[in-house]
């Protein structure tokens, strides 16, 4: 099974994606200083059964540093728009749960489920120390370089766990050795989504699988319990002895659980309830 894998030019920028399979679209997205490479494990199983995308967010991986002001969720929609792709499951890690739960309340009608594996959520009152942590990369790119910034990020308690296992970490180091540094470096243009997300996870309709892990840090572990209140219809599944990047750590519970999710979204009826009308405009500033 080949995989087409190029660029698309989105409002002046490139953005790097891979997309492989047949059926019913399935989008991964990856976290902060990662890139495509997070999914190395799910993607091409994944691609035997379903439409399967893989993208580089701007300033990350093989996509363009962002030159001017943009929108990561008007970004998704447009690479959906250009590669056909007119409903899909997405699937975000990290970082990237907290644009596919954007995603779906501004455009909900594109998707069909959502997966958020250790997610990060906007408008969530994070720990002093988990700001702490974020704040002293920037400052020591800006002060000493992003060399020092990277090797610094390797010891992030996100990656605590997972640095436990030499042949993964070797995987993530690659990528965080690869990062840009952008998001550190200068201040990013993309246009914040409002209100929070936070405030509005009552209106996501679509089915939702949350996955975390059980050694995942506290300020994460809060955000999957809010989620849990405010969707009141989400499953819940907790990986015993794994930490933050679950789909590495544990990847055939991980492919398991998202797979038997992926099919229940396939049997299930269109729900009608979930037509609208996309709103970029409204859904982000």
């Amino acid at each position: 099974m080949a995989t087409d894998a190029g660029y698309l030019d989105i409002d002046g920028a490139r953005i790097y994606y891979e997309d492989r399979g047949a059926g019913d679209g399935v989008i991964l997205i990856h976290g902060f200083a990662m890139d495509t490479r997070i999914f190395d494990m799910q993607f091409e199983l994944f691609a035997e059964r379903f439409r399967v995308v893989r993208y580089d967010l701007r300033g990350f991986g093989r996509s363009d540093l962002p030159i001017g002001p943009y929108s990561t969720l008007d970004d998704l929609q447009i690479m959906m728009d250009r590669l056909g792709i007119e409903r899909a499951c997405i699937v975000g890690l990290s970082l990237g749960g907290s644009l596919a739960v954007e995603f779906t309340l501004t455009c909900p009608e594109r998707v069909t489920g959502l997966v958020l594996a250790g997610s990060t959520l906007r408008g969530y009152p994070y720990s002093d120390d988990y700001v702490k942590e974020f704040l002293h990369y920037r400052k020591l790119a800006r002060r000493k370089g992003i060399a020092v910034a990277q090797t610094e990020m390797l010891g992030n308690p996100l990656l605590r766990s997972i640095a436990r296992r030499p042949e993964l970490f070797a995987h993530v180091e690659a990528m965080i050795r690869d990062y840009s540094g952008f998001h550190w470096l200068r201040h990013d243009p993309h246009r914040v989504f409002y209100p929070p997300a936070i405030e509005r996870l009552g209106e996501i309709v679509c089915p939702v699988q949350i996955i975390m892990g059980q050694n995942d840090i506290d300020d994460l572990q809060g955000v999957a319990a809010r989620l849990v209140r405010q969707i009141t219809h989400a499953r819940h599944t907790v990986l015993p002895g794994v930490g933050h990047i679950v789909n590495m750590e544990a990847p055939e519970r991980f492919n398991e659980i998202v797979l038997e999710f992926l099919d229940s979204l396939s049997a299930a009826p269109v729900d009608d309830c979930s037509i609208g009308v996309c709103r970029p405009l409204a859904g982000h500033r």
